[in-house]
This record gives structure tokens, C-alpha cells and sequence, in this order.
């Protein structure tokens, strides 16, 4: 297995001119060999998809589009006298405006189309100056000549290739976006597009379906937006793929490549269209290394990623089994002889490219990334369609693949058999036979592949992967791994998957030792019991004098024997140790019994020198800080306890241990093994922490750190706490009681006062009024204001209208005299020039005038207005004093003694009203201060701010 050289792929494209729509060139064009025409037509397409191989394969060789040979055009010629013109832009700009020109103002149809062809001829090399100045036209002919095939043909041809630009390695083309937002906020520019597409013509459509492709390149969402509004506008595009002539249903794959890119709505609609079956039925009928077969595959997988409604009907449609039955015959051919010659001549680039693409897909439907539900069905169906057991035997057969193919084959089956156990029994129990040797299990071998230093790293990571995968919540394997390495069952002879770990972990590549370190800590993971079954584990002596060793002792050694070197390495051995020392006891006393590993790892907590970056040992600290706690808090005796607290507090102290371990989620190796769950396969020297690992020390950070914090439960002042900020509410609620009592008595005399005043309330009545005709006064005398600051911006205006005419006025002087000065018939042309400006001045000085009329006659209206309000201002003055004066009469003259005996009895109901008004007022306020301090308690218990004042 796996001993195969890597090889990079690309992918051999072919150009394919363009022509002119005329009937004999469109016919000679269709009857070609269908075969020269498979391949990418877009340069730029082809770079976006082929980043998904990068990780793969090389660079593929990028394909131009060749400029448009024009047609003879003698009359065009004749009248222009040549063809275009230098390489100088204001000439070629010339040149194009001409041809525009001739475009909208000839009649003749021929000679319209000689305009367009050369348009078309120059549109590369003249881009800015075709898209824009013929524009117009271009919309004009689209909405009114659809019924002349060969005119619509070079229009769309022409805007298609200003569109696209003939340099490749720009990621970005301003130009060719601003062109494509023009043409899109044009009105019915779309509909027409989509007319041209649904007609049957070859040229119309093909140059048509690759102007929808140069538009999605530069504008895809406003691109996909316009489809989505026009009534059946996808199906017509989903239609173009059923066309019997390759050509224009390659254009049309590509095309939907673009659609489909990042709209969930487009893709869910593209799969109603039944496109999966369309796309089946392509692949099934091209040969298997047609480049058209990766466009396919590339439509579905945008079609499948991150969308799991599509996904879902991708397995209810039972296109599963197709994709097995594909995938069979990419591996063995369609019969035996061409699988033989596949084997023995090697496997050629496309055909390699088209697997890989495959494989992604078959990797898609059983991501980790989607929902549960989706990747456990999907694993279920490639285990009932028997595609898994494929992908095994191609890890375990030798049949010419790449080791590209195999890299991608063994991360499938790694997410195929994740957290799956009737998947994980299926990949365990196949074998390898090797004839004379014993079978080797799928594991030993996936493991001798890990371990080999021969290997790329790029398959080794992916084995590495897919051996954890099988470990996901899977205790009956991860018992069995376990049981390999105990006593009874270890040979040292014999391959076994603990015998290859241990010697992972032991080996001196600082990554094959963190593959070892990691995969034996998965075997850990959530199984109590295996860590005390992996005390048991005892390695064998090079001579009979040194005592046995334990694994627990040998991983400690290798800890320390490396000292400030190594920092993979030494991240990988604490890793181990941090989940070894989890919820065993026994574990940490047989650690804690060696003083050199306290030692160890109380002198590098430390330690800021040695090898690595300052965020590796960041790191290394912070792992040391989490074995270090790990101990403290799996130590059952309180002496013990003690003595360690105290350790720490005189060698480390504990703001030190604390900062170690809250600076470990800052760093950067933290926070990359935290994004994904599968390691990184780019660069060997990012393996540093592993993601499982991170996301236990997530869990038992907070745990950890409150043994050392002074405020922390485990020393006891967790209830003091709680005490003191019930204290603090009783205190706040005594406050609350207190100013309300307060708050009762203001409302008693309030009471009170209201009672005496009784018998004065009509002088009080007409207080009020008098107050009410002061404020009253007080408003007209602020309107008043108002109005004068009107008037005075009013009059600056005025002024400033009469400097900007004086200053037109120089402006004119000036212009006249320097046009005088230039032009060779300078009095006519003086003369004209000055008469327009005067009309336009006299123009201006109109509108200047009438604003001028309107602003005095709003001035008089504002001076007459503010005449009455004056008016009104002295009479409210005058009825003012007048109350005034009645008031201090009133309150001077004596009460009479019989006009009280006389109303007594009316004074009697009066009062009884009044006290019955007081009672429901006290209700009333009663009622309030209750809803006050309900909404008060609702507001303290969401933690909301609460003042003391009633008004707030």
C-alpha cells in the first residue's frame, strides 16, 4: 500500500476560435469533431476551480480565447481606408467612435454587421472604448433585431469579450466590473440575454451562455438576482445542458459552475430542476478523462456543500449508487483490458483530477461540517451501496493510483467511518493479505503508513486522521488498541496497532513522536478505566539488569531527557500526560511519586529559553501549568494536597501557574487547532496542539484554575460572598421603606393643604387662567424672536445673491476676453459665445429676481404677523395687571360671617365631595406605589440599575 511516487496533475485544454454567425462559417463550425471542442474556455474559471487542487496537483496551463477573425469587408474598407489603426489609444478611440458611428447611422444591413465584426475584432485590445461608446447600440440591438441571428451573434460576441481580459494572472478586473455594472443597470438587459439563450441558433446561444458567464465572473450575486426575478429564467439555463451539441452544453456547464456559486436558493432550485440526473447522465457518457467530467463534478459539489436540503434529496433520489457505480469504473475502467493497461501505463492526469473530484464529493455527503442526522444517513448508504468497502481496497490493493488519489481515498474513509461504529467494525475487520505473512489488519497498515518516514507528509497527516476517526466514540476499539499493548498480548515480533504506536512515540522525528502521543491520548478519551490499564503497560529491557519500565515512567523520561528542545515533541508528551492524569488517581500518584517530574515541571514553567517561537512556549507553559493542576486536583490525601499548594506557592507561585494556563487559549497554535477537526496537511511544524485536547481544556480550565484563586470555591469563601450580597439587599430594601414612609407624609400634607385651600379654589381658578395668558405671552414673544432671526437671514441672503451676480458678471469679463484672445474668428465666435451667456445670465437673474419677489413678499408676510402678535402681546399685558389687581382685592376684602352662616350647608357638601376625592386620591397613590415596587423588583432581578428618585 501507499508506496507510490506522487505525482502532480494537470489538465491539457484546448483553444477554440471564434467565429462569425454567418450560415457557412456556423455550419462548418458545427460539423467539426465534437471533440476538439471538450475543454475550458475561460481562463479565469479555470483558475478558480483549480484552486480546489491545488492542495493536489500543480497549476493548470491556462487557456486564452483567441480573437475573432472579421469577415472581408470591402465596402467597410473601401469607405474607411484600411483596417484599424496603430497601437495609439486617442487612434484607437478615433477608430472605435468611427465604427460606432457607422453602427447606428448606416442602413444597410451588411455594412452594420462589416461594423460590428470589426468592433468585435478590435474588443480585446480596445476594451474601455467598445464597451462604452457603443453601449447604447448594443442594448438597442438586442431589444430590436432578436429575429436577425447574425447581428445578435456579434453583439453578444463583442460584449462577452470586453467583458474578459487577456491577462491571466490578475485575480482582479476593474474594468471588466464597471462594464458588467453598466450593462446590468440597464434596463431589460437580462430579459434580452435570456431571449438570446432560448433561441436555437448555435451562435446566438453560445455567445449568449458566455456572456452569462463573463457577467457572473464580475457580478455573480447581481447576476444571480436578475435570473432569480425572470419567470422560468433558470430552467431556460438549466435547459442549454440537454443540447445535443457538446459545444454549447460544455458552455452551459461552465456557465452554471459560476451560477451556483455561494446562493443557497439557486442551488436548492437547480437540484428541483433534476440537474443531478442531468449531470450523471454527462458523466457517464464521456470517456474518463475528459475534462468535461471534472466540470460536472465541480457543479455538483457546489451544489452539495454546506446544503443540506440538497444533500438530502441528492440520497432520497438513490444517486448514491450511481456515484458508486462511477466511481467503480474510474478505478477498474469499463472492462478488464483498459483497467490492465490503466494499471501498467500509469493513471493519466485528468483521469486523476476526476477521481479527486469524485472522492470530494463522496466526502461532502459525509462531513463532520453538516448536521448529524445528514452525515450519519450518508455514512449508512455508503456502507448499503457497498462504496465504502471500494474505498478500503483501494487503501489496501496496489492498482497504479497516485498517491494524491490515496491521500483523498483515506480522509473519505476516515469521515465515512467517524463516530459510525457499524462503519468503524467494517474498516477494522478487512485485511491485507500478503501471501506467506499473516493478513494484516486495515489498522496495522494505516499504522505502518503513519510510522514511515519515506511517506509524504500530506498521506501521512490523512492517515493519522482517518486512525482517529476510528478511535471517535468508539470504546470497544479504543479497548482493543489498549489490550495490544498490555503484557499478555504484547509480541514484540508481531505487528500489533499498540506495538506501531509505541514505536511512534518513542521515535526521534518530533512528528512522528506527536502522531504517537496524540493517537495513543484519542485512546483515552472519555474511558475512565483504560487509564489505569495503561499503568499496567511495561516496555522491554536491552539487558537483564536494568528493572522493567513502565509506560507512564517512559513517557516522563522522554520529557525530561528533552529539556528546552523539541517543542512539538514535548507538546505532544504533555498532552498525553494532561488526559493520562484526568480522573485516575492512581495515575497521579504514580507520577507524583517521581520528584523529578514535580521538578521538571515546576523549573520549565518558567523557563522562557530554548528552541520554538514565544508562542510555542506559551504554549509548552501552559500545557505544563494544566499537568500541574491536573495532579493538584486528582490528589485524594490533604497532606499531599498541602504539600503541593505550598510547592507551588514558594517555586512557581500560583499568579504564575494561573497566568501560564489562562495564557495557553491565547496563543496561536491554540486557537489553529481549534478551527478544525482534521490537523493541518500543509506544514509539519503547525501540528502543535490537538483539537480534541482543546476543547477538554475548554472544559476544565475554569475547574483548574479555581483551586489557586482566593475567591474560588474550593477555599471556602463562596458562601460569605453569598451572604454579603444578601446584606446588601436588605440594606437597599430598608432605603426603599424608608423613603416611601417619607413619600406618605409629603402626600398627608399635600392632603391637608388641598383641604384648607378648598374654600379658595375659583381665586385659585382664576390664577390659573392668568397664568395660562403669560405663558401665552411668553410663547408670542419667542415667535416674535424667531421671526426676526427669519428676517435677518433673509436680508444676508439677499446680499449674498447680489455678490454672486457681480461676481458672474467679473467671471464673464474674464472668459470673453480669454476666448477673444484664442480663437482666430475671435468676434464672431466672441460674439455667439457672449450672446448665449448673456441669455443664460438674464436667465439666472430671472430666477434670481423671482426668488428675490417671493423672499420680500414672506418678509411683509412675517413683518404683518408680527405686527398682530405685538398687538395681541399688549392687550394679554393689559388683561394680565387687570387679573392681578382683582386677585390683590379680592384677597385683601374680609370674609363676611353671614354669608358663611348662610352656606353652611352648601360648604358642608362641598367638604364631604372633597374628602371623598381625597380617599380615592389615597387609593390611588397606593395603587402607584404598590405597581412601583413590583416594576422595582423585576428590574433589580434582570440586574437592571435602579435609582432612588420616583420621577425616573
Amino acid at each position: 500500500m501507499f508506496a507510490y511516487s506522487t505525482s502532480s496533475f494537470t489538465g491539457s485544454t484546448l483553444s477554440v476560435r471564434s467565429f462569425s454567425s454567418d450560415t457557412t462559417i456556423s455550419n462548418a463550425f458545427y460539423n467539426l469533431p465534437q471533440s476538439q471542442f471538450r475543454g475550458r474556455l475561460h481562463a479565469k474559471h479555470a483558475k478558480k476551480r483549480n484552486n480546489l487542487l491545488s492542495k493536489h496537483s500543480g497549476k493548470r496551463a491556462p487557456m486564452r480565447t483567441h480573437p475573432p477573425i472579421p469577415r472581408q469587408m470591402s465596402l467597410f474598407r473601401n469607405f474607411f481606408g484600411g483596417g484599424p489603426p496603430d497601437d495609439d489609444e486617442d487612434n484607437g478611440a478615433e477608430y472605435v467612435e468611427t465604427l460606432v458611428e457607422r453602427v447606428e447611422t448606416c442602413s444597410a444591413p451588411e455594412d452594420r454587421r462589416d461594423a460590428l465584426r470589426a468592433l468585435r475584432g478590435v474588443a480585446k485590445k480596445y476594451r474601455l472604448a467598445v464597451g462604452t461608446m457603443g453601449m447604447d447600440s448594443y442594448i438597442d440591438i438586442l431589444d430590436k433585431d432578436r429575429l436577425d441571428s447574425e447581428t445578435i451573434t456579434l453583439v453578444l460576441d463583442t460584449m462577452a469579450s470586453v467583458l474578459s481580459s487577456d491577462d491571466d494572472s490578475s485575480e482582479s478586473d476593474e474594468l471588466g466590473e464597471r462594464l458588467a455594472e453598466v450593462m446590468l443597470k440597464r434596463k431589460g438587459f437580462i430579459p434580452s440575454v435570456l431571449a438570446a439563450v432560448d433561441q436555437f441558433d448555435f451562435g446566438v446561444r453560445r455567445a449568449s451562455v458566455q456572456l452569462l458567464s463573463n457577467l457572473l465572473r464580475h457580478r455573480g450575486t447581481e447576476v444571480q438576482n436578475a435570473v432569480l426575478q425572470q419567470p422560468a429564467g433558470l430552467s431556460k439555463l438549466v435547459d442549454i445542458i440537454h443540447d445535443n451539441r457538446e459545444v454549447i452544453r460544455n458552455e452551459a456547464i461552465l456557465m452554471i459552475c459560476e451560477l451556483s456559486r455561494a446562493n443557497s436558493q439557486i442551488q436548492q432550485l437547480l437540484a428541483y430542476d433534476n440537474i443531478f440526473n442531468d449531470l450523471l447522465n454527462i458523466i457517464e457518457t464521456e470517456p474518463l478523462d475528459s475534462i468535461v467530467i471534472e466540470d460536472c463534478f465541480f457543479v455538483m459539489l457546489n451544489l452539495l456543500r454546506k446544503n443540506s436540503m440538497n444533500q438530502q434529496l441528492f440520497r432520497e433520489n438513490q444517486l448514491v449508487a450511481r456515484l458508486g457505480g462511477i466511481l467503480h469504473t474510474f478505478l477498474y475502467g469499463h472492462d478488464e483490458t483498459e483497467g490492465a493497461e490503466a494499471d501498467s501505463a500509469g493513471w493519466p492526469k485528468q483521469r486523476t483530477a476526476n477521481v479527486i473530484f469524485l472522492l470530494q464529493i463522496i466526502r461532502t455527503l459525509v462531513s463532520p461540517d453538516n448536521n448529524s442526522q445528514n452525515t450519519h444517513a450518508a455514512q449508512k448508504v455508503l456502507n448499503q451501496t457497498k462504496i465504502l468497502d471500494e474505498l478500503i481496497q483501494v487503501l489496501l490493493s496496489e492498482m497504479g493510483a497516485s498517491a494524491e488519489i490515496l491521500t483523498e481515498t483515506v480522509i473519505v474513509v476516515a469521515e465515512s467511518i467517524r463516530g459510525n461504529y457499524t462503519n468503524q467494525e467494517l474498516f477494522a475487520s478487512t485485511a491485507l493479505d500478503n501471501g506467506e505473512d499473516a493478513p494484516r489488519s486495515s489498522l496495522v497498515v494505516l499504522l505502518i503508513s503513519m510510522t514511515s518516514e519515506k511517506q509524504t507528509y500530506k498521506l501521512r497527516c490523512a492517515v493519522f486522521y482517518c486512525f482517529l476517526c476510528y478511535l471517535f466514540d468508539n470504546e470497544f476499539g479504543k479497548t482493543k488498541v489498549i489490550e495490544t499493548l498490555l503484557p499478555h498480548s504484547l509480541n514484540p515480533s508481531a505487528f500489533t496497532p499498540g506495538a506501531l504506536i509505541l514505536q511512534a512515540l518513542s521515535s526521534a522525528e518530533s512528528v512522528q513522536a506527536w502522531f504517537g502521543c496524540v493517537t495513543l491520548m484519542h485512546c483515552l478519551f472519555d474511558v475512565d478505566h483504560l487509564s489505569e490499564q495503561l499503568l499496567r503497560v511495561k516496555l522491554t529491557v536491552v539487558t537483564d539488569e536494568q528493572p522493567s519500565l513502565t509506560l507512564l515512567d517512559h513517557v516522563s523520561q522522554i520529557l525530561i531527557s528533552a529539556g528546552n528542545r523539541r517543542p512539538q515533541m514535548r507538546a505532544g508528551l504533555l498532552m498525553l500526560l494532561g488526559v493520562w492524569l484526568q480522573n485516575s488517581h492512581l495515575a497521579v500518584s504514580t507520577f507524583m511519586a517521581k520528584d523529578e517530574n514535580l521538578v521538571y515541571l515546576t523549573t520549565h514553567i518558567v523557563d522562557e529559553c530554548g528552541e520554538g517561537t514565544e508562542s510555542e512556549q506559551q504554549a509548552l507553559r501552559g500545557l505544563m501549568a494544566f499537568v500541574l493542576l491536573s495532579c493538584l486536583k486528582n490528589i485524594q490525601e490533604k497532606d499531599a494536597r498541602a504539600s503541593i499548594e505550598t510547592l507551588i506557592s514558594r517555586r512557581v507561585g500560583k499568579e504564575v501557574v494561573l497566568s501560564a494556563l489562562e495564557g495557553l487559549t491565547r496563543t496561536e497554535q491554540f486557537v489553529r487547532a481549534a478551527q478544525k477537526q482534521q490537523p493541518s496537511e500543509h506544514n509539519k511544524n503547525s501540528l502543535f496542539l490537538d483539537f480534541n485536547f482543546v476543547k477538554l481544556f475548554k472544559s476544565l480550565e475554569g475547574t483548574l484554575a479555581k483551586q489557586l484563586k482566593t475567591n474560588g470555591d474550593f477555599n471556602g469563601t463562596s458562601n460569605d460572598s453569598i451572604i454579603q450580597s444578601f446584606k446588601e439587599l436588605i440594606k437597599r430594601q430598608d432605603g426603599d421603606i424608608a423613603q416611601l414612609k417619607q413619600e406618605n407624609k409629603k402626600m398627608s400634607l399635600e392632603i391637608e393643604k388641598l383641604t384648607a385651600e378648598a374654600q379658595n379654589k375659583e381665586t385659585e381658578r382664576e390664577l390659573e387662567e392668568v397664568r395660562a395668558k403669560l405663558e401665552e405671552s411668553f410663547a408670542f414673544k419667542t415667535q416674535n424672536e424667531v421671526l426676526n432671526s427669519q428676517l435677518a437671514e433673509a436680508q444676508r441672503l439677499t446680499q449674498q445673491w447680489y455678490a454672486e451676480a457681480e461676481r458672474y458678471k467679473q467671471w464673464a469679463q474674464q472668459w470673453q476676453n480669454y476666448q477673444l484672445s484664442q480663437l482666430p474668428n475671435a468676434t464672431e465666435t466672441g460674439v455667439t459665445q457672449l450672446q448665449q451667456q448673456v441669455s443664460e445670465l438674464e436667465q439666472q437673474l430671472g430666477y434670481g429676481y423671482q426668488a428675490f419677489e417671493q423672499q420680500s413678499q414672506t418678509v411683509l408676510h412675517y413683518t404683518s404677523e408680527n405686527a398682530q402678535l405685538r398687538e395681541r402681546l399688549g392687550k394679554t399685558e393689559a388683561s394680565l395687571v387687570e387679573a392681578t389687581s382683582k386677585l390683590e382685592v379680592i384677597k385683601t376684602q374680609p370674609v363676611s360671617n353671614g354669608v358663611v352662616e348662610k352656606g353652611d350647608q352648601k360648604s358642608d357638601e362641598e367638604l364631604a365631595k372633597l374628602k371623598q376625592e381625597q380617599e380615592e386620591l389615597l387609593m390611588l397613590l397606593a395603587d402607584q406605589h404598590n405597581k412601583m415596587t413590583v416594576y422595582r423588583r423585576r428590574l433589580k432581578s434582570l440586574g437592571q440599575p435602579v435609582t432612588d428618585d420616583e420621577d425616573e
